[in-house]
């Protein structure tokens, strides 16, 4: 019984080092760079990938430190800037439903790697299944809103003639 309360625990600790090895490093890092031209180069970039999902280049920030770092510390950004632009609850809706399942993918691929996990299955897998179910989620989510008769939120765009 001792030498299982060894192995927990010292198991526990090194997962732990681990962890705070990666996370602490990323969140510092996250801090200084966000607000410089380069941040803003990125978020740009950034913008045209996730265009693709349905997204547009208001939601390409919250949504890329989301996606980098997880949603502990990209709740904070989400919320700031959802508030920030107005944005219209169809972009929170699709910026939800990807973070949902690629959140965190530089945390948790280095966490899961570390522990001899294969990098195909945590990142690329990851990120193909998540446009995919993201945008069959949106198609799914607009036929029910024109079925209702389209409800709007404040900063949606005004229809298209």
């Amino acid at each position: 019984m001792t030498e299982f309360l060894h192995s927990f625990v010292s198991g526990s600790v090194d997962l732990l080092v681990r962890v705070f090895l990666i996370v602490v490093p990323i969140m510092v890092a996250l801090e200084v760079f966000e607000g410089t031209r380069g941040f803003r180069v990125v978020v740009r970039g950034w913008a045209k990938i996730v265009r693709l999902v349905g997204l547009d280049e208001r939601s390409a920030a919250p949504t890329l430190v989301g996606f980098l770092f997880g949603l502990a510390y990209g709740g904070g950004v989400i919320v700031r800037d959802v508030r920030r632009h107005d944005l219209p609850r169809r972009q929170v809706f699709i910026m939800s439903v990807f973070l949902s399942m690629v959140h965190a993918i530089v945390e948790d691929s280095l966490i899961f790697i570390a522990l001899g996990a294969s990098i195909f299955w945590v990142v690329v897998y990851r990120i193909v299944w998540a446009a995919f179910v993201t945008l069959a989620l949106t198609a799914l989510a607009g036929l029910w809103v024109r079925r209702r008769g389209g409800e709007k939120s404040p900063g949606d765009p005004p229809p298209r003639p």
